[in-house]
């Protein structure tokens, strides 16, 4: 129900918790030491805005290469991601209005990747879909 992820989301050179949970998108920052209590760095993507782990897959990378890992989320519509800013995430946007849920993609039938396909820096979308392999290179923003 809540996917949880490690991650530096501020720069820092240290592992980050990011969770996504029933309001949102939590954060606690690693210290060094140990992790500071959670703080909640985005609004949405979380269970109560409808985003289900059987559903919604969601990552986090780096796509406007600012060295921040970003949320990309698959939702109902299609992908989504919110920029990471540095303490926060930024309400998340369309950037590409197909594998989603409600085109047909599934979780368990249809993974779908980040990965540079065309070595530009920059994480594109691949998706395996009933009809074959789908790319969508990343163009930044």
């Amino acid at each position: 129900k809540h996917p949880r992820f490690l991650s530096d989301v501020n720069g820092d050179g240290l592992p980050d918790v990011v969770g996504f949970g029933d309001d949102g998108v939590m954060v606690a920052l690693n210290n060094g030491d140990s992790f500071d209590m959670e703080t909640e760095w985005l609004g949405d993507l979380g269970y109560n805005s409808g985003w289900m782990v059987e559903k919604h897959p969601r990552f986090l990378s780096d796509v406007n290469g600012d060295g921040l890992p970003d949320i990309v989320g698959f939702g109902d519509e299609g992908v989504m991601v919110a920029l990471n800013n540095g303490d926060s995430f930024d309400t998340e946007t369309e950037w590409l209005g197909r594998l989603g849920y409600n085109s047909g993609w599934r979780v368990d039938k249809h993974p779908r990747f980040l990965s540079d396909v065309n070595g530009d820096g920059l994480p594109d979308v691949v998706g395996f879909g009933d009809d074959g392999v789908m790319v969508a290179l990343n163009n930044g923003d």
